[in-house]
């Protein structure tokens, strides 16, 4: 490991487990693809579905095509470089089922198996301050002032400093835990099966609908060693 990567996906799944279940597995997510019938690749209905929307759906279809040309952070969209692979791709015969609605809106980025839940968890994204009242300009010099001598300590305390960083990371300090938060979860009764076929983990729900597992991987003995730990071999 290099000392300036983040921790292990199961180092940052195990603060979220609850007492009565045990960590199978957790893999960094990434772009989240579609193969759903009526569904383009990035989960917006697709053009020939599009084309069928009547005139009392025209803002609807308007603002998915504003989405889908603004590049929407849930799809994965947008850009004008190489399309990134999909780490995990839903499948279904339709819209509306449940692996669609699990990951709608979740934006996972870590994708945790445990002997009760499928659990999704995505990065939490700090809040914008509040906005100050306005000052008088006494007040306003009076915190320049202030804001000058904060600046001067802190460079002072970075020249000062002679400890190595490794990306994030700082010697003599623990490698931090990302914060995470629980964006979705899945019982595991309602997970009817996994199997590998040649491009993932397939992992299929009660309702036909279900993933194809890659984070990353190409490689068929990763996705048998994945089983393996999903059915408790390893």
């Amino acid at each position: 490991m290099n000392l300036a990567d983040p921790l292990g996906a199961a180092t940052q799944a195990r603060p979220h487990l609850r007492a009565d279940e045990r960590l199978l597995w957790a893999a960094f997510g990434g772009v989240t693809g579609y193969d759903v019938r009526g569904l383009d690749e990035f989960g917006n209905p697709a053009k020939s579905l599009m084309r069928k929307v009547g005139s009392g759906l025209a803002d609807f279809a308007g603002g998915v095509v504003d989405a889908a040309l603004s590049g929407d952070e849930d799809s994965g969209s947008g850009g004008t470089g190489p399309k990134p692979k999909p780490a995990v791709v839903v499948f279904g015969d339709r819209s509306g089922l449940l692996a669609e609605q699990l990951v709608r809106g979740a934006r996972p980025a870590l994708w945790v198996l445990t002997t009760s839940r499928l659990l999704l968890l995505r990065v939490v994204v700090p809040e914008e301050p509040a906005a100050e009242p306005e000052k008088s300009l006494l007040g306003k010099a009076i915190g320049f002032g202030r804001g000058m001598a904060k600046f001067g300590k802190d460079v002072a305390e970075i020249v000062t400093d002679r400890r190595k960083t490794y990306g994030e990371n700082r010697e003599g300090e623990p490698v931090a835990l990302r914060e995470f938060e629980e964006a979705a979860s899945l019982p595991r009764e309602q997970i009817a099966g996994f199997a590998v076929d040649r491009r993932g983990l397939r992992m299929s729900l009660v309702d036909g609908s279900g993933f194809e597992l890659r984070f990353g991987a190409e490689e068929p003995e990763a996705f048998e060693w994945l089983l393996a730990r999903t059915n408790g071999a390893v």
